[in-house]
C-alpha cells in the first residue's frame, strides 16, 4: 500500500499560522462539526466523551447510523464509514479471530486460559469471543480506568451471559497489575498504546506485562503505523482528555524492537486491509 509522508507528532502539536489556508480549512471543519455535525449521534458522543474514548469505539463497533432528523442520520453514516472507523472495525474482527485462535491453541496444548484485558473499553471483542467457549474453560478479567467503560462492559457481559471479572484499574500501575490472580496466560492490549504519545511509557509497558505473565503465555496487542486522516483528526477532533487528538504513529520495526527487548519472542503481525491497524501476537 503506497503511503504518503505524514506530518510528525511534534508538527501536529504546533498550532497552525493564524492566516494560513490550513488554519481556515480546519477551522471551518471544526465549526461544521460543532454545529451541523452534532445532528449525528456519533459526533455528539465524540464531543461528550472524546473521539478516542471507549464509549466512542463501542458506538463505532455497533455501526448503526443514528442522528437527529434524516440529515443527522446521513451525516452519521458518512462519519461511521470514514477510513479510520472502517479500519477500527476491521481491527476488531482481526482481534476477535486472533483471540479465538489463541484460546483454542492454549486449550489444545493444555495451557490454562486466564485472560487479562488491561484496557477493555466496552469489552465487546472479548465478550463476543468468550461467549463461544464453555464457562469452565477460561477465567477472564476485563479492566478499564474509565467508570463508564466498566459499566458498559458489565452490561454487555450480563446481556451475553458471559461471566468475567470486570473492574476499574490502571493498565500501567504495577500495583494493579500485581493484583491479577492467577497470573494471566493471555494478555490483551487493544487500542491503548496507539492513543498515548509517551514512547517511554509504552516501551516500559511491555516490560511490565512480561513480568506478570507466566511461561508459556501469549501477549496480543494492536499497532497503528499509519493513518490517512492523521492531520484532520489532530486539528479538529478532541480526545478523551479534552485536548486535540494528536496521534503518534509508531512503525512495526520500532514496536517489534521494544517487545523483543522486554523478552517476548515469536512476534507475528497481521495488518487489516486498509493498512492502518495491525494485531500482533507474542510469546513468553
Amino acid at each position: 500500500m503506497l503511503q504518503k509522508t505524514l506530518p510528525t507528532y511534534e508538527t501536529l502539536m504546533r498550532p497552525l499560522p493564524r492566516f494560513s489556508f490550513k488554519a481556515w480549512y480546519y477551522g471551518l471543519m471544526n465549526l461544521s462539526l460543532r454545529s451541523l455535525g452534532r445532528l449525528s449521534q456519533g459526533v455528539k458522543i465524540g464531543y461528550k466523551y472524546g473521539f478516542d474514548s471507549g464509549v466512542m469505539l463501542e458506538y463505532v463497533y455497533r455501526n448503526q447510523p443514528s442522528g437527529i432528523t434524516p440529515i443527522g442520520k446521513l451525516i452519521d453514516w458518512f462519519y461511521l464509514n470514514s477510513q479510520g472507523w472502517c479500519g477500527i472495525r476491521n481491527r476488531a474482527e482481526l482481534l476477535k479471530t486472533t483471540l479465538r485462535q489463541t484460546l483454542q491453541t492454549h486449550q489444545q496444548q493444555g495451557i490454562t486460559c486466564v485472560l487479562l484485558d488491561v484496557a477493555c473499553g466496552g469489552g465487546r471483542y472479548d465478550l463476543e469471543v468468550l461467549k463461544q467457549f464453555p464457562a469452565e474453560s477460561f477465567r477472564a478479567t476485563l479492566r478499564d480506568y474509565k467508570p463508564e467503560n466498566v459499566a458498559k462492559a458489565q452490561q454487555l457481559s450480563d446481556r451475553l451471559g458471559v461471566f468475567a471479572n470486570i473492574e476499574q484499574a490502571d493498565a500501567f500501575s504495577d500495583a494493579d497489575l500485581d493484583r491479577v490472580q492467577p497470573r494471566p496466560t493471555i494478555v490483551l492490549v487493544s487500542g491503548l498504546h496507539e492513543i498515548l504519545p509517551n514512547d517511554d511509557l509504552i516501551r516500559h509497558h511491555f516490560q511490565q506485562l512480561y513480568r506478570i505473565m507466566p511461561s508459556p503465555s501469549t501477549l496480543i496487542f494492536t499497532i497503528q503505523p499509519y493513518h490517512p486522516q492523521l492531520e484532520l483528526i489532530a486539528r479538529v477532533l478532541p480526545s478523551h482528555t479534552g485536548q486535540p487528538w494528536v496521534m503518534r504513529l509508531r512503525s512495526w520495526p520500532l514496536i517489534q524492537q521494544w517487545a523483543t527487548a522486554a523478552g517476548f519472542k515469536n512476534l507475528r503481525v497481521q495488518m487489516e486491509p486498509n493498512g492502518i491497524f495491525g494485531v500482533v501476537t507474542a510469546q513468553k
